[in-house]
């Protein structure tokens, strides 16, 4: 028994590694999501994946392909299938084909975590290949408790594909990595259709899914450049594997290993494509273009490769022919399907987000993801292994140049991309948090093979001598090589384990979840408004192109909480996460005349509209903030016409510094109305400020308006009647306090409030709008 268990520690370390990888996701959480109220979700997109998870099982095995909550006509569903089936399917198994509501929510609360626990697997099993069973024990216990997005996307709770994406991701990359260390063409070719398994499975978990087929086909393009420019013919034989017998060697110049693993995968999910994934995807006609164009890439370069070999063309011949390839390619492609053409190129400038782009806090790049650009961020989310896994990256990227080993180089190109993709959009950071563990795991095997290994001794000459040269030597190194030992071990826990776990520790127990009053305001809409739709129960149908009803009226309210509202309150949104209808909702809401505003609603059918907390600027905690700015920026306005950021002089030091102060058109805007006012009038009373200023201009040549002189009036008709005998000019009449508006409010007229939250401070006011 001891000698079995000696023989499997591994295994059983990682099955602890696993365990605590799951305890990390659920056990800080767990009373924040299981709710006597129900599962409380820890994202907006997670309402709705449950939303599609209800209807599955009330249709299994068809999932909704169109959704008509999401607006009239009825939208494609922007996201593919697989987690959500998958999701459907356990709670049918567990619940014997008939699950309960709460069956079903806390299957889909349960499985991100136990998808992110079992990602340290397959991230341990490249580890291991690539490097040794160390590498990868290490990179699976970072991954465990690794900080990041990918921490954050497979908490209790958090229900959505991305979780899946990463775990497809790493079986994919393994199961390529295994197929390149095959020792037989027949091996090969089985584990390559695996690959293309793998490969399928991710493509129908995320409708973005050709960003690993790029990465793939990026891969096989410099593998094949590499050996034409420095290896082609050349008879030399590198290891495939640090840890591989002297037997599984490969020969430069020997037969091609590119084609025979992305071809037969591409075909694999090309096939899968076409009969399994849904035709009106989103998305749907770049993946296949992402997949019919790496085939056709890489079966032209092997292609090229043999003429060029069987002509004697000199090395470089192989690149020069892909650049004329791609530009070809490019040029035919952009004048044979100019529409594609725009799609992919709009699809790529995620990477350059616009003004309201930068809304988004997922979509900006890693530095800016505070707004302003800043080294340490990267260190705040993911810890130390970001920094350490650049290193590690710029010395086995030197290594696979030199080597050109094609599970090497597999994984540097992985690496590599996945660290720009996350430079230029935060949200890929639950990609790059896999390649993190994998860079770190190897440098702290490294550093730990360093330390444990035997200092270099001559050969004895006799028994003698080998017995006395052990003794001198045991007694010599033992004090050395502990100490040393211990060092290792010891920095490794505290320079990478210990920051990184302090940092994950707050984001494991971060609870995201709704409020009480939120949720039971939405719970209140579902009982107490009409169905929008004529059929009961509507919410469970199947829906078909073509036969869905439309809605008889929508519900107002800012995009971030459309899938709550459908969710909770089976009701139809004007806006949701996707962003549609986010310009129709910023007009609403920063719309200062009631009858422009009421012109949005008639167009959109609304008769319900839903003011949120968290959107008005105003006094939380030590901090005024709120989501306003975003909704301006999406009605397509600028921010100046709310409020400004004056310069005023500090009584004590005189210097200038910053002063936000707000124009009368915030306070009239119909967000603060509906909000803080409730609909009704407000009388300004020793709220009014009047304020002279100059401009000045800033070094960077921006200007602000510098206050010269700040006067208070204890009416509105005060500061007007000032204003008329001194002059408007360089003046202005502004408030100081988000709440307390300068000038009087008129009471809305076409809006009736008719529920808010329980609680001092409503987290939602809910007003029927008066046809």
């Amino acid at each position: 028994m001891r000698e079995r268990l000696a023989a499997h520690w591994h295994h059983l370390l990682l099955l602890l590694i696993v365990v605590i990888a799951f305890l990390m996701r659920t056990a800080f959480l767990w009373r924040g999501v299981f709710t006597g109220e129900g599962v409380n979700y820890q994202d907006s997109d997670a309402w709705y994946h449950m939303r599609l998870i209800e209807n599955l099982t009330h249709n299994f095995p068809h999932r909704a392909t169109i959704d008509p909550y999401l607006g009239d006509p009825a939208p494609p569903v922007a996201v593919p299938l697989l987690f959500d089936l998958f999701v459907g399917a356990v709670a049918l198994i567990i619940g014997l084909g008939a699950p309960s509501p709460a069956t079903i929510e806390r299957v889909g609360a349960l499985a991100p975590p136990v998808l992110g626990a079992l990602t340290a697997l397959p991230v341990y099993l490249i580890g291991r290949r690539l490097f040794d069973r160390r590498a990868g024990l290490l990179a699976a216990g970072l991954l465990a408790i690794e900080p990041g997005q990918l921490l954050a996307r497979s908490m209790l709770g958090f229900t959505d594909h991305h979780v899946a994406e990463a775990l497809l991701t790493s079986l994919t990359i393994l199961a390529a990595v295994v197929a390149l260390q095959a020792e037989t063409p027949r091996a090969r070719l089985i584990r390559a259709a695996i690959t293309g398994l793998a490969l399928s499975s991710y493509l129908m978990a995320w409708s973005g899914g050709a960003l690993l087929v790029f990465v793939l086909v990026a891969w096989g393009v410099v593998q094949y450049v590499l050996d034409d420019l420095f290896w082609e013919g050349t008879p030399r034989r590198v290891p495939l594997d640090p840890s591989a017998s002297p037997d599984l060697t490969e020969s430069r110049g020997t037969p091609d290993r590119v084609a025979p693993l992305l071809v037969p995968a591409l075909a694999v999910a090309l096939l899968t494509l076409l009969t399994l994934q849904d035709k009106t995807l989103w998305r749907f006609a770049i993946q296949m273009t992402s997949v019919v164009a790496g085939l056709g890439v890489i079966v032209a370069m092997t292609a090229g490769r043999r003429l060029l070999r069987a002509v004697g063309a000199p090395r470089g011949a192989l690149a020069a022919a892909l650049v004329v390839l791609t530009v070809g390619s490019i040029v035919v492609f952009r004048l044979a399907a100019p529409g594609l053409s725009y799609a992919i190129m709009t699809d790529l400038q995620r990477f350059r987000p616009s003004s309201t782009g930068f809304t988004v806090s997922e979509i900006r790049p890693l530095l800016f993801m505070t707004g302003t650009m800043s080294m340490v961020v990267p260190f705040l989310v993911f810890g130390p292994g970001f920094f350490i896994g650049l290193g590690s990256l710029a010395w086995l990227g030197w290594r696979a140049l030199r080597t050109a080993r094609p599970p090497l180089l597999l994984f540097v190109m992985w690496s590599a991309l996945m660290y720009v993709a996350t430079l230029g959009q935060n949200r890929f950071g639950y990609y790059l948090a896999l390649n993190l563990a994998l860079l770190t795991g190897w440098a702290g095997s490294l550093a730990l093979e360093w330390a444990w290994s035997a200092p270099a001794r001559r050969a004895p000459r006799s028994r003698a001598d080998a017995r006395r040269a052990r003794v001198k030597q045991t007694e010599a190194a033992a004090g050395p090589r502990l100490w040393l030992q211990a060092v290792a071990v010891v920095a490794l826990v505290v320079l990478v384990f210990v920051p990184s776990a302090l940092i994950a520790r707050p984001m494991a127990s971060n609870n995201l979840g709704l409020g009480d009053g939120y949720r039971a305001s939405l719970e209140w809409i579902r009982l107490n408004t009409p169905e929008p739709f004529a059929v009961n129960d509507y919410y469970f149908a199947r829906y078909r192109p073509g036969e869905t009803l439309g809605a008889t009226y929508t519900v107002m309210a800012w995009w971030d909480y459309g899938y709550e509202i459908i969710r909770l309150a089976r009701r139809v949104p004007v806006a949701n996460p996707t962003q549609a209808g986010a310009e129709v909702a910023g007009r609403f809401f920063t719309a200062t005349d009631e009858g422009e505003a009421v012109k949005i609603l008639d167009e959109r059918h609304t008769r319900y509209v839903i003011a949120h907390a968290e959107v008005p600027i105003l006094p939380r905690g030590e901090v005024v903030q709120g989501k306003f700015e975003t909704m301006v920026w999406w009605s397509g306005k600028e921010v100046n016409r709310y409020w400004e950021t004056f310069l005023t002089k500090d009584p004590k030091t005189q210097q200038l510094g910053p002063l936000v102060l707000f124009h009368p058109e915030y306070y009239q805007t119909l967000m603060v109305r509906l909000y803080v006012y409730g609909g009704g009038p407000y009388v300004p009373k020793d709220t009014t400020y009047v304020v002279t200023y100059r401009d000045h201009p800033n070094p960077d040549g921006t200007v602000n308006k510098e206050i010269l002189e700040s006067r208070r009036f204890k009416t509105y008709e005060g500061a007007a009647g000032y204003l008329d005998r001194f002059g408007h000019t360089g003046r202005l009449i502004v408030g100081l306090n988000p709440k307390e508006s300068p000038v009087p409010i008129e009471p809305l007229t076409r809006f009736r409030l008719i529920h808010e939250s329980a609680g001092g401070a409503p987290a939602v006011r809910v007003f029927e709008y008066l046809k």
